[in-house]
């Protein structure tokens, strides 16, 4: 850390002399994080560096190894119920701890340092479980609160009967009581890894309540710490009273089911906290009103997280609930005033001060990601151009499709690189809904939601989403379309419309003439052509052309802005180039509309498959009222998607017997090799990369390949040398590694660093 960072804590400069020698590596986490991360003051990317600090710090695993014989011994002493969970997804707590950063702490243990469970916790998500599921599920509803009134005791002014969970019908006990039930702290079983990961509020102003949830607002990233998944703890319950009643055993199924439905810690609405057993997956409670579904992508999607690599090119459950919250309000929006849209919306969603009815957990099934490399200068690499039937660009001035749909997405300016989920990737995701409550205006008295009501609102906005949208980036060219789906009772925009209006009606919302500017599923005009071909780099190249050919057409044109923005016309350069003449040469012009520089595009494409595999691209229009006006954005959009279907249908005709086969893989690793983030053994070689980096072969495989953190490498490192290694990625071919423990050094050590987070913190 660099001493004009330390200065910022107001240490003195005796203390400041001595921290800038302590390597991170070295440093406890706690101390990192609470006392030498400078003040956020609400700069993202400070708070993001000061972050990727904290994930370097120290893990005492032979210390920690030590303290759980210490716990063994004192949990068989109680005769505790002990278990272990893995988590399924990412974990994070204690974000609004007190600290110097903003919401990105994470429950660390005061003395040791690594992440654990603190009992208060524990016990409240079990008691809320047992309390608002289990219970309603039971016949003898008394018999059941006198149950949870026993195992977690009571007080004189219980707040059970105001909020509707305890039966007003059950006589609440007089006085008060401890429960039996002692919740231990739930420690890991291997020191557990801190990651950097990110949320993204795109409708902060809307959320506010100082303007619509349109299209144009910035998001705000938003970093913090938390673990990944496959990080094993053991949790432990125990009784003050021991009886062999059952009471015990009651608990611990209480708590299997909250931790692998409900989730632990912050975020559990948007997938965090899940667990799953260490073996096997634990039934899902006939208690709980749930749906599965499984997701398959039928075009490749540029997933990512807060580090933008390859470990985290993957579907997050943050992201897809996003998207459904999107496509849910699209069913409501053209009824609604906004601040009934927005009440409406946190009755099934949740808001900042109350928890959603709605959880979503994602488990991928297959497929890995894969490096979007196929560009040379601006053509396609011959190899993927020939796999794919991409067709040449009929003139100098027109890109190729392909690259025309992905901008932005094959830029590997400053090393950075994107990694793409591939087409046929599977995701098996699981909505669970719990009853909800409409809060109305005024002193009106809250209304009660079903949970099969709840569901079948995130169902429908899943259905939409599957039959429309897409995921990731460039998910509106195209990219990370998933395969239709089918839901009970929902086949068609109509049965869609239905449904929301029945849920309005529930929540004794009449439709209002006074709207919102969101994008509204009353004003959509879609358009589906049928093709033959079963390649979706292929599609998506022709419809590249397509969309690329109504923009030339309007080349130079203000009329451009109702595609979307930031947008430019004119130019490219401020003065005129070889072949301009300065007499007709205007300079470049960002173009804007009433609420900014930024809008995203009205118009989303997608690509299904139908039952012979072959894909049937989509577009669908949603009339923009500030793009720059609702009648322009109508006219020009109409306009869109004639010329659309004109020209696929020309593209479809001429290009009959292309794209016949199946994407093929970027690569096939064998299943038998390691993961992405493993420590492995390897030997370095004589051989050195083009920038003088080392490289390894691992030893089980004889794979070979770099070592990309060129600037952590040992300083007395030698050729033949056996090292530990973490696994970057895995080709056929070739294997990258990074070394598994960093040196400090003056480029990675300041708060400035570029250097991206590393999973598993120590490396």
């Amino acid at each position: 850390m660099p001493a004009e960072n330390v200065a910022k804590l107001n240490l003195p400069q005796s203390t400041s002399q001595f921290v800038d020698r302590v390597q991170f590596e070295r440093r406890h986490p706690g101390l990192q994080l609470d006392k030498l991360s400078p003040v956020g003051d609400g700069n993202m990317e400070n708070q993001k560096s000061a972050l990727i600090d904290v994930t370097r710090t120290f893990q005492d695993k032979q210390l920690l190894e030590s303290l759980l014989a210490q716990r063994d011994n004192a949990l068989k002493s109680l005769n505790a119920r002990r278990l272990r969970m893995t988590t399924r997804g990412s974990l994070t707590l204690h974000l609004s701890r007190s600290g110097a950063l903003e919401n990105a702490g994470i429950a660390l243990h005061p003395v040791y340092g690594f992440v654990y469970l603190p009992g208060s916790g524990i016990k409240g998500l079990v008691r809320s479980w047992a309390e608002t599921v289990w219970a309603a599920g039971q016949p003898d509803k008394e018999k059941a609160w006198r149950k949870i009134e026993e195992a977690f005791g009571w007080g004189p002014q219980s707040e059970r009967h105001k909020k509707g969970w305890r039966p007003s019908a059950i006589e609440a006990p007089k006085g008060a009581a401890a429960g039996r039930l002692v919740f231990h702290d739930a420690w890991p079983v291997r020191w557990p890894g801190l990651i950097l990961d990110v949320v993204n509020n795109h409708h902060p102003k809307y959320y506010d309540g100082q303007d619509d949830p349109g299209d144009w607002e910035a998001p705000i990233l938003v970093y913090f710490l938390a673990i990944g998944p496959g990080e094993e703890f053991e949790f432990a319950l125990s009784d003050r009273t021991p009886t062999d009643d059952g009471l015990l055993d009651l608990a611990k199924g209480w708590l299997t089911d909250a931790l692998t439905t409900e989730g632990a810690g912050a975020k559990t609405a948007a997938g965090y906290g899940r667990f799953k057993p260490v073996k096997g997956e634990a039934p899902i409670p006939k208690t709980l009103t749930s749906a599965t579904y499984e997701l398959r992508l039928a075009s490749p999607a540029f997933l990512a997280g807060a580090s933008q690599q390859e470990e985290d090119c993957d579907l997050r459950p943050a992201t897809l609930r996003g998207l459904l919250r999107w496509w849910w309000r699209t069913m409501h929006a053209g009824h609604l005033d906004r601040d009934s849209l927005k009440r409406l919306e946190t009755a099934v969603w949740g808001d900042a001060k109350s928890g959603s009815p709605v959880r979503i957990a994602v488990v991928v099934k297959d497929g890995s990601p894969e490096l979007y490399d196929y560009k040379e200068k601006f053509q396609p690499k011959p190899e993927f151009k020939n796999q794919n039937d991409l067709q040449n660009p009929p003139n100098k001035k027109t890109t190729q499709g392909l690259f025309y749909a992905s901008y932005g997405m094959d830029d590997h300016k400053g090393g950075r690189k994107h990694w793409y989920r591939p087409a046929g990737t599977q995701w098996s995701i699981r909505i669970d809904a719990r009853r909800g409550w409409f809060l109305p205006d005024g002193n009106v008295p809250a209304t009660e939601i079903a949970p099969d009501d709840i569901l079948i609102q995130a169902v429908a906005s899943l259905w939409l989403l599957c039959r429309f949208g897409g995921v990731g980036s460039k998910g509106r060219k195209g990219f990370g379309s998933f395969a239709d789906i089918e839901v009970e009772g929902i086949a068609s925009v109509e049965n869609c419309r239905d449904r929301a209006q029945a849920f309005r009606q529930k929540c004794q919302l009449l439709d209002q003439a006074d709207e919102t500017c969101s994008p509204a599923l009353e004003k959509i005009k879609t358009l589906e052509i049928e093709t033959p071909w079963k390649n979706p780099w292929t599609a998506l190249d022709q419809l590249g052309y397509a969309a690329q050919g109504f923009a030339q057409k309007y080349a130079h044109n203000e009329r451009k802005t109702a595609l979307g923005l930031p947008r430019q016309i004119h130019g490219p350069m401020d003065r005129p180039m070889h072949h301009q003449s300065r007499d007709t040469h205007k300079p470049p012009k960002e173009l804007s509309a009433k609420k900014g520089k930024r809008h995203a595009a009205p118009i989303h494409y997608h690509l299904a498959k139908s039952d012979s595999g072959k894909l049937i691209i989509r577009a669908t229009a949603f009339p923009a009222h500030w793009l720059p006006s609702l009648n322009e954005s109508k006219r020009m959009l109409d306009e869109l998607l004639s010329f659309l279907e004109t020209e696929l249908k020309q593209r479809v005709k001429k290009g009959a017997n292309i794209g016949q086969h199946e994407a093929k893989p970027q690569s096939n690793p064998s299943t038998d090799l390691p993961k992405a983030n493993e420590r492995v053994q390897a030997e370095l070689l004589e051989e050195k990369t083009k920038r003088g980096g080392w490289k390894a072969k691992h030893l089980d495989s004889g794979l070979e390949g770099p070592i990309q953190d060129k600037e952590n490498a040992p300083a007395n490192a030698k050729p033949g040398q056996s090292v530990t290694l973490t696994v970057a990625s895995v080709k056929e071919r070739e294997m990258a590694f990074r070394w598994a423990e960093p040196r400090q050094s003056k480029k990675t050590s300041g708060r400035n660093s570029k250097q991206g987070p590393r999973r598993g913190g120590r490396r």
